[in-house]
């Protein structure tokens, strides 16, 4: 079977609709090079098909295709995507918002100021606890027991009114804080 697909890019077709995956095609270039492969995958958002050749994977801009061939179909077990699987542009920034986001929480966490052992227990404690925060360069944890310089065991206190689980929790803190002490040691 042989269909030759000409300006892809203006057909108005979706990518992976005219290039399904694991078929094979021989593609010549507004360049004039010629080459041939299985499609991996297409992209709708870049505008890109992804072809496998052999031991490479290539990536070319539709645009960039003068001319197309497909040479064998995809065989018949190839799982095909329907439509509404393709990835539309609001769910990627949603994603990208989300990570963007996580990025920010995740440089709150940094403490400039903090020694790397003190940046070793905060980012311990917080794994344990989930509510830890830096004061200065302190770590206040569950808003009851405060960690200060040099993060050691004996550093660990009860900050002013703290409940009677206080002392169970001043006891996690003081493990985990001698805990992180030994990993800087065997760093």
């Amino acid at each position: 079977m042989s269909t030759v697909v000409t300006a892809n890019a203006k057909s108005g077709k979706p990518l992976y609709s005219v290039y399904t995956m694991a078929s094979t095609w021989e593609f010549t270039l507004k360049g004039g090079e010629k080459f041939s492969g299985e499609i991996y995958c297409t992209d709708p958002i870049s505008d890109l098909v992804v072809i496998r050749e052999q031991t490479d994977i290539r990536m070319i801009s539709a645009a960039s295709i003068q001319e197309s061939r497909l040479l064998n179909e995809a065989p018949g077990d190839t799982p095909k995507l329907p439509s509404n699987m393709a990835h539309n542009k609001k769910a990627l920034e949603e994603r990208e918002k989300r990570a963007i986001r996580l990025a920010e929480e995740s440089l709150r966490h940094l403490n400039p100021k903090a020694s790397p052992k003190g940046q070793i227990v905060f980012d311990r404690l917080l794994k344990a606890c989930n509510e830890v925060v830096w004061k200065g360069e302190s770590i206040i944890v569950l808003k009851q027991i405060q960690v200060d310089p040099p993060y050691a065991q004996e550093n660990c206190k009860l900050l002013q009114g703290g409940s009677a689980q206080a002392g169970g929790s001043l006891d996690r803190v003081q493990k985990i804080v001698a805990a992180a002490a030994v990993q800087e040691a065997a760093l």
